[in-house]
């Protein structure tokens, strides 16, 4: 589900450059490959009142378990100007750093710039992160403040639901592609009426699926993602697998915004640095999603049949 593209970290330059994997120009400066602080266990989003009024509508705080502890801050990019890897496109960028001149380390938005009406039905979003290293591969070793395209889609599940799906390398050599879904819990699985509950599951036919091509076409993607089977399953069974447990809050709640629980595999680090920033990154997108109406199941039933996916 990787596009065949890279994109430069340099959001001081409007000029975004699109490059294939084969090329070989390197940035002359690396940037840090992960974040300048680990992501613990248990991270919750706020809003960002501190900063007045301004800062409130174009930042949030990603904070640990605890709000004072102040992890990275997410800026939104509302695709005004083709400031930053999005370009035009609107989405957010999670700064590698508390302040917004902190450089970009993730980022993710509408796969292109369309009228509202069009982009409300679209089914896939664009997830930008750093991309692998593979110290066999110096092919494929792409400059660290480059970043990676990789696509979420949405879908509607035969159980009612609505699920988001993305692949990502996993495990500390990163030799691994498999997929991931966000699926949105039904209801009896939610702690309250009022919070709206994703749990991040593992999907079964794409382990031990070996990383050998910088990216997958994407019909082949298509087709892979397609055929998954679907995550249903006994909700013991579900629960044993869960690797992230994210819970919204109330709509209405303009403060603390989700809490994001790394579970099981995800806890113990055999799943790697960049595989836990995919998942940070991906929760962050589905807040903006669901902001604009885009977890609704109708909406995204229609998409995937304008979309044809």
């Amino acid at each position: 589900m990787s596009t065949k593209s890279k994109t430069s970290l340099d959001d001081g330059n409007d000029d975004v450059v699109h490059k294939t994997f084969s090329s070989t120009c390197r940035m002359p400066t690396a940037a840090k490959f992960l974040g300048y602080r680990p992501f613990p266990p248990v991270m919750n989003l706020y809003g960002n009142s501190s900063r007045g009024v301004i800062g409130a509508l174009t930042t949030y705080k990603l904070c640990g378990a605890d709000k004072n502890d102040f992890l990275y801050v997410v800026e939104v990019h509302h695709g005004f100007t083709p400031r930053g890897p999005l370009n035009f496109r609107p989405g957010f960028y999670l700064r590698n750093g508390t302040g917004t001149e902190a450089p970009i380390l993730a980022a993710a938005g509408d796969e292109e710039r369309e009228p509202l009406l069009m982009s409300t039905f679209s089914v896939k979003s664009l997830i930008m992160v750093p991309p692998p290293l593979d110290e066999d591969d110096v092919e494929f070793n792409l400059n660290p403040r480059d970043l990676v395209t990789e696509i979420m889609y949405a879908k509607t599940t035969s159980d009612g639901s609505v699920s988001f799906r993305f692949s990502v390398e996993v495990g500390p050599k990163m030799k691994i592609r498999e997929q991931f879904e966000w699926r949105k819990a039904r209801k009896g699985e939610t702690n309250t009426q009022q919070n709206t509950r994703y749990i991040l599951t593992r999907l079964p036919s794409s382990s031990s699926t070996s990383f050998s091509s910088p990216s997958p076409s994407s019909s082949s993607s298509s087709s892979s993602s397609s055929s998954s089977p679907s995550s249903l399953s006994s909700p013991a069974q579900e629960e044993s697998d869960i690797l992230a447990d994210l819970t919204f809050r109330n709509a209405i709640s303009v403060n603390h915004l989700f809490t994001l629980e790394l579970k099981g595999a995800a806890c113990s680090g055999v799943m790697g640095d960049r595989w836990t920033l995919m998942v940070v990154t991906t929760a962050l997108r589905l807040y903006w999603l669901r902001v604009y109406g885009k977890t609704n199941k109708a909406i995204v039933g229609i998409g995937q049949k304008l979309r044809g996916k």
